[in-house]
């Protein structure tokens, strides 16, 4: 009995020895745990800082690209509306000048006629000379007769 009691008293000291192992590694598996779980969070802080950098940076970015944008869109809206305004007023002296036109070939005197398109314009006519007519006489005045065909009255 005596072998007996040593053979155990041999496998309660190496049982114990091996739980002690078996703890200092459950010891060790518990310790990497915590490590890994403070690394992550702090890899996962220093992620979202660096996401919040970059956002920042965007919406930077993106703002001044919205300026950009709107400021370009103002220059060619302004622009556009002046072109048609431009637009606008041409159509208008154009349709002054076809109406004005048009009423000329009613007149049927040769004088009264070239009277109202060389700058004299009659009283009796009563017709408005639109500001085309006006600025095309000023320079069909400068010219010699030969030269402007409007000057020259059908006989």
């Amino acid at each position: 009995m005596d072998s007996q009691k040593e053979a155990l008293q041999r496998i309660i000291s190496t049982l114990a020895s091996k739980n002690d192992e078996i703890q200092n590694f459950i010891d060790t598996l518990n310790q990497t745990l915590k490590g890994v779980q403070e690394n992550s969070s702090n890899i996962l802080s220093e992620l979202d800082e660096e996401f919040d950098s970059l956002y920042s940076i965007l919406d930077e970015v993106k703002e001044s690209m919205v300026n950009s944008i709107k400021q370009e869109q103002a220059r060619k809206s302004q622009e556009l509306q002046s072109q048609l305004s431009q637009c606008n007023n041409a159509l208008e002296n154009s349709e002054e000048l076809l109406e004005f036109a048009t009423r000329s070939l009613d007149i049927k005197e040769p004088e009264e006629f070239s009277k109202v398109w060389c700058g004299g314009l009659s009283l009796s006519t009563g017709m408005q000379v639109p500001s085309a007519v006006r600025t095309l006489q000023k320079s069909e005045n400068g010219m010699t007769g030969s030269a402007s065909s409007l000057n020259t009255v059908p006989q």
